[in-house]
């Protein structure tokens, strides 16, 4: 009898996990998978070289042509720069409809189809909502799936979408550590002399 109550609370505590696979693990969005080597969506990139992304120089990133997507405004796709194969980390999307509702239905059919999100990541006073979803595959892959609204025009105004390979960012972030700490890592850093210049006057 206990081993059977024992049984039932982990089948319980499995189900209830929304990250867990019985939910699957989702690693493709609007036809992009990540993981993949970022050529394979050229087609889908303006041109022009791919940019580092300022607050992680591990990765680089390409904007989307809008155009090849219905629906989407815009958004971007970010790719790692030092393990090599150009693997794809993370896809942003912006859609042209910037209604809450499509954020409602889109949220509708995530939690249908991944359970209750597992952290909220917007503001108090709904200026911005944010919800995430998060995946494990039992294997050590992580991936983060983030939709957004935004009323904040500083902050992705509209509806959005981010879906990051988390595993895959910690290796190209650990490979960028490891070529970069030390002497050479340092070199061009400067020290704040007086603080004078960075008080508001």
């Amino acid at each position: 009898m206990r081993r059977a109550c024992f049984l039932l609370l982990a089948l319980a505590a499995l189900f209830a996990t929304p990250a867990l696979a019985a939910e699957g693990f989702p690693t493709s969005l609007a036809g992009f998978t990540l993981g993949d080597s970022v050529e394979h969506y050229e087609d889908y990139c303006r041109e022009g070289e791919a940019i580092p992304v300022s607050d992680a120089p591990f990765l680089s990133e390409s904007l989307i042509k809008a155009e090849n997507l219905p629906g989407v405004r815009g958004g971007s796709l970010a790719f790692g720069n030092c393990v090599g194969g150009d693997r794809l980390v993370r896809i942003k999307l912006k859609f042209n409809d910037h209604g809450q509702g499509l954020f409602n239905r889109l949220y509708d059919r995530y939690e249908a189809d991944f359970g209750k999100p597992d952290k909220y990541l917007g503001d108090t006073f709904k200026n911005v909502i944010a919800w995430e979803w998060r995946f494990t595959d039992g294997k050590g892959g992580r991936i983060s799936l983030v939709l957004m609204w935004s009323r904040d025009k500083e902050i992705r105004p509209g509806v959005s979408i981010k879906m990051t390979d988390e595993s895959l960012m910690d290796e190209e972030y650990k490979c960028y550590k490891a070529k970069h700490d030390g002497t050479k890592g340092k070199m061009g850093m400067t020290r704040i002399g007086s603080l004078d210049a960075y008080v508001p006057h």
